[in-house]
């Protein structure tokens, strides 16, 4: 597949327009490559992914999280720094990297449409900065259950992490994958029974806890995995067996137990 033609499929996926301004979407490590094979999908990079990637021939690696940010200015590429040295691995070994993180986050059918679906949710719609979603249950249910629901979906143990009255009937659910806390205004304001989001700041926990708000929170990879099979899908959908799509293993079992 020509490499543009790959480019114009994501963005078509998720939108490059959509990402915040302080993130980078899109190519990370540009090659050159005209054509693009074999591309392996990802959480984040990490040197076992690159060599996964390297081991199955990959052209191509495709994140959700950047390997690049703005914020983060490097003057020199360093083997001794974990982001240099994944470029130079990506380099020598002749893999290209591209990522989708909040414009993926805020994509129609991206992140934030696919974990409300995974929960049951209805009725889904956007609370707040094109990226938290508010959704209903088919039938309220004590926060205890729900908690175990949300643990059940997402493959790990998290009632450590949750807060709210346990027995409290929930109905309206809010949810944000990844880093949530921006948005706890805008769930209060929506009149969300429980907050399901990866990471929350101290403060912004101690402030959903005043106004009576529950929240589970899952861990910012513990809500942001199924970015590789629900991704893989869509990119499988869109490029029509013109391209070899390999998933990163973590979770997959996880996931195709809760579809």
């Amino acid at each position: 597949m020509k490499k543009q033609v790959l480019l114009d499929i994501l963005n078509k996926i998720a939108p490059f327009e959509l990402a915040e301004d302080w993130d980078n979407c899109g190519m990370q490590v540009d090659l050159g490559k005209e054509e693009i094979d074999k591309v392996y999908i990802a959480l984040e990079l990490s040197d076992d992914v690159i060599e996964k990637a390297a081991e199955c021939g990959a052209d191509m690696i495709i994140t959700h999280h950047p390997l690049l940010l703005p914020r983060f200015e490097y003057s020199c590429v360093s083997s001794a720094d974990p982001v240099g040295r994944w470029m130079i691995s990506l380099i020598e070994k002749g893999i290209e990297m591209c990522s989708l993180h909040t414009c993926y986050d805020a994509a129609a059918g991206g992140l934030n449409d696919q974990l409300p679906k995974l929960l049951g949710l209805r009725n889904v719609e956007v609370i707040a900065g094109n990226i938290a979603r508010m959704g209903t249950l088919p039938e309220p249910e004590k926060m205890v259950r729900f908690e175990k629901t949300v643990s059940e979906v997402l493959g790990h143990p998290i009632g450590a992490k949750s807060f709210g009255d346990k027995d409290r009937m929930v109905s309206k659910v809010a949810v944000c994958t990844g880093t949530g806390e921006d948005y706890w205004r805008e769930v209060v304001a929506s009149g969300a029974d429980v907050y399901v989001t990866g990471d929350l700041g101290h403060h912004e926990a101690g402030y959903l806890k005043q106004t009576g708000t529950c929240c589970v929170s899952a861990g910012h990879a513990g809500t942001e995995w199924i970015f590789v099979p629900c991704f893989s899908y869509q990119l499988e959908m869109e490029s029509v067996g013109r391209l070899e799509i390999i998933q990163h293993p973590d979770h997959q079992e996880t996931f195709e137990r809760n579809i």
